[in-house]
Order: structure tokens, then C-alpha cells, then sequence
């Protein structure tokens, strides 16, 4: 076994003679070696190298559990997806996108998905996309496992909010709705954009509903975009709001009958 001291030298030889044995490409990987800190390079190929400090990534809720479920089926861990996603952008072998900026009060909550890879890759990947190293994890991990704007469902950046607007509903209907899309990972203003698109496409006939006289009332808050809302305006009866309304008791399943 060579020492500290000749290993180097020993390293020289061996890519000397792989040259002088037509192997060119094992010989440059072991120049790689040789270069100022080359074991970083050694140590970063390794798929079980040390952890790095947390590394939190940003998403909505939906695209996180598609990933930890898409990672969990391929019987491997998010933080060995992001290294290896790393190493990839790091070879040229893949381009992150930049993300996106919502339109000011369009953005979803967001939720965390926390990461430990490899510090080194994570510093290099900084340096060669001039991005953050949470935005190039994200983006790998959307792509690969089909979430956020890769997914097959995706329906485009969020629309730009327009005016706050108020519909008077039952207490418990504007709190059911509410917690329903909530739940969902959704906002009733999002929810109000895709009922006026279905709307205008045809592809949502609103029930306008009643509701019982015993109900106490409250306004259900939204701040649909302002050119969408024009358009159903134009198209006449009902009102914007009542097909934002009898949209969202469709999607979630509300009967408007009911007392609580």
C-alpha cells in the first residue's frame, strides 16, 4: 500500500501508464485526483458521503408529498434525489429552470421539505447556475418526480389577483369552504379563477343556490382576477360571484341545503 508520500507519484504513474495503454479516460480520472482538492471530487461520488447542514426547500404542499412518495417508491431518500440531481448539473447533464415569481398576492402557502446533501456539491452547484441551491433542488426534484410545473395536471403560473370582492353565505358555508381549501393546499380566489374559466369554456353550468332563511350570514372574501371577473360579468347572468359561489360548492361537495 503506497504511503501519504508517494501516493501521489504513484497516482502520475498510473495515469502515465493508462495513457500509454489507450485508456485516455480512466487516465483523466485519475488527473482528477490530482488536481488541488481533487478528493472533494472523489468524496462527492461517493453515494453514501457525509451530510451536509439542513438545506430547507420551499413548495406546496401537494408537490411535497408527491415527491417524498415518488422518492419512497423508489426506495431511496429526497436528500440522495437532490445529490444526485446536483451531481448532474454540476456535469452539464441538466439545466435547472429559475423560478418564477407569482404575482403579488397570487402565491400559495408554502410548506418545507427539508434536505442534507453533500456541502460541497451544494456550494459548486451555487457556482455553476448563479441560483440558489434550494431552487436548483426543487426544480430537479418537480421534474423528476412530475410535480409543480412539470406535472401533467398543471394549469399554469397563478393568475395576478384583482380587487377584493364579498359574497354574503352562510357562516358555515364560508368556514366549510374555507377549511376545504385549505386542506386541499388551495385559496378560494384560486379556486374562483378555475370556476370562471370552466364557466367561460362551457365547462361549468352554476346552480345558483338558496339558502335557508334560518341562516346566519357572512361574507366569503376572494380577489378574483380582475379580467376574468370582467368577462363573466359581460356574459350576463349570474353575477360573478354567484358562479364563483356555486363553483366552489361543486368542487368541494357542499350542499347548500343544508343547516350547518
Amino acid at each position: 500500500m503506497p504511503t501519504n508520500r508517494d501516493l501521489r507519484t504513484q497516482l502520475a504513474a498510473a495515469s502515465n501508464r493508462l495513457r500509454e495503454v489507450d485508456s485516455a479516460n480512466l487516465a483523466e480520472a485519475v488527473d482528477r485526483l490530482l488536481v488541488p482538492r481533487g478528493w472533494v471530487a472523489l468524496r462527492d461520488s461517493d453515494p453514501n458521503g457525509a451530510s451536509g447542514p439542513n438545506l430547507a426547500i420551499m413548495m406546496d404542499a401537494a408537490d411535497r408529498y408527491r415527491i417524498v412518495d415518488g422518492a419512497d417508491n423508489d426506495d431511496t431518500t429526497v436528500t440522495e434525489v437532490v445529490n444526485d440531481g446536483f451531481r448532474k448539473v454540476i456535469a452539464g447533464e441538466y439545466t435547472p429552470r429559475k423560478p418564477s415569481r407569482a404575482p403579488y398576492g397570487s402565491a400559495k402557502s408554502k410548506v418545507n421539505l427539508n434536505v442534507t446533501p453533500v456541502l460541497s456539491m451544494r456550494t459548486r452547484v451555487e457556482e455553476v447556475t448563479g441560483m440558489l441551491a434550494s431552487h436548483v433542488a426543487a426544480d430537479y426534484l418537480m421534474h423528476k418526480y412530475k410535480a409543480g410545473p412539470y406535472a401533467d395536471d398543471y394549469a399554469g403560473d397563478p393568475l395576478a389577483p384583482g380587487p377584493r370582492r364579498g359574497l354574503q353565505v352562510p357562516i358555515w358555508v364560508r368556514d366549510l369552504i374555507q377549511a376545504r381549501a385549505k386542506a386541499a393546499g388551495r385559496k378560494v380566489t384560486d379556486d374562483a379563477n378555475e370556476g370562471f374559466q370552466k364557466y367561460l369554456a362551457g365547462e361549468f353550468a352554476p346552480e345558483i343556490p338558496k339558502w335557508p332563511n334560518t341562516s346566519d350570514t357572512a361574507s366569503l372574501r376572494m380577489a378574483p382576477n380582475a379580467d376574468l371577473y370582467e368577462q363573466v360579468l359581460a356574459a350576463g347572468e349570474p353575477r360573478p360571484l354567484q358562479v364563483a359561489v356555486a363553483y366552489l360548492l361543486a368542487k368541494y361537495d357542499i350542499d347548500p341545503g343544508a343547516t350547518k
